[in-house]
């Protein structure tokens, strides 16, 4: 019982599609049992999805939110049994409350690992500002975890992540491995803004101190040309977010591994993509670089492979993941390819 409530807790906190939740799961916890027990099972769900301390802090979509308890009380109407008060009430109050557009954002809570969760301010749209970087691309999912899994390739490294998006891959690499240094990167404005905020929300909360945000005057001097959005040390490890263009083909870091997520999706973007690495591993032979490319087009990811061979550098490794949403979503092939300088 308590695996089915805490599985539902996730999924409602990351706004999983309703349609895709095993409601099947409720039902089966509520129909054989008496009146008062039952009660006390709504009372857990109510405690673990709408009133979880993540949801109050960083809450999913209302529309979400009122659809989902729309759900949650006909499941358990279905079951003959009595809805708890605090169920009606929590979805009355989300009905009665008037439509509030947050500038088509949200929360998304995402439990990583076990002990890594991760919350993020996400877009509900493909779309927004001009750019798609501003919802997590489904790679992030599988190299975050997958880092997680071999920490000793990361621990106390310095880390430059190309195309960090939201930040998803790079707050779950600093929680769980522990680098001397992580650099979360990207290119849009409104997207390096959020993953400033995001990394913040994640990584500053105990760190007020030791914050260093460039929207602040007085930091402003300081990092004035550097490109840097935000400066934090979480733990023992020195976080900044910057602002790196691909197309200028200079990059002044010398990272000992250089990650990226979803970065090889478009012909245009991937030969500044493979010129810069080529940049870096001149200056850093012995780099190692892991992308999570996720296999949509074949002649995308093969003009990739192409480009990495004429610029000198090596495949080492390629390790195919299958990842999937949910049920209603399409399966995705990802693929982590290790690359190195022959020359390391």
């Amino acid at each position: 019982m308590l695996q089915d409530i805490e599985n539902l807790s996730w999924q409602y906190l990351r706004m999983y599609p309703l349609k895709d939740i095993c409601w099947k799961n409720v039902e089966l916890l509520l129909v054989t049992k008496a009146n008062s027990d039952s009660l006390d099972i709504q009372r857990d769900i109510l405690r673990q999805t709408v009133h979880h301390f993540l949801a109050l802090k960083f809450p999913p979509t209302e529309s979400y939110t009122r659809l989902f308890l729309k759900s949650l009380i006909s499941k358990i109407e279905e079951c003959n049994q009595e809805v708890l008060e605090d169920m009606y009430t929590a979805y009355t109050d989300l009905l009665s409350q008037p439509s509030v557009d947050p500038g088509g954002f949200c929360y998304r809570t995402y439990k990583m690992t076990e002990g890594c969760v991760v919350s993020l301010k996400e877009t509900c749209n493909l779309i927004c500002n001009g750019t798609t970087g501003m919802c997590t691309w489904k790679a992030s999912h599988v190299l975050g975890p997958w880092c997680a899994r071999e920490s000793q390739l990361f621990h106390k490294k310095n880390i430059l992540e190309l195309g960090a998006g939201l930040g998803l891959t790079g707050i779950t690499v600093v929680r769980t491995c522990h680098p001397a240094s992580y650099t979360l990167t990207d290119l849009h404005e409104t997207v390096l803004k959020t993953l400033r905020e995001n990394v913040v929300l994640n990584l500053g909360n105990e760190n007020h101190d030791r914050i260093h945000d460039v929207s602040t005057p007085s930091s402003v001097s300081e990092y004035e040309g550097k490109g840097i959005a935000v400066q934090i040390r979480y733990k023992d490890t020195d976080v900044q977010v910057m602002k790196l263009n691909w197309e200028e083909g200079i990059c002044n870091m010398e990272p000992d591994v250089i990650l990226g997520a979803d970065v090889v999706y478009d012909n245009e973007v991937t030969l500044p993509l493979v010129k810069l690495l080529k940049v870096i591993t001149t200056k850093r032979p012995k780099v190692d670089i892991f992308l999570a490319c996720t296999l949509r087009n074949p002649s995308t990811y093969a003009y990739f492979k192409e480009l990495l061979a004429s610029h000198a550098l090596h495949i080492s490794s390629e390790l195919l993941h299958q990842y999937q949403e949910s049920p209603s979503q399409p399966q995705n092939r990802i693929t982590i390819v290790h690359i190195v300088s022959p020359y390391r």
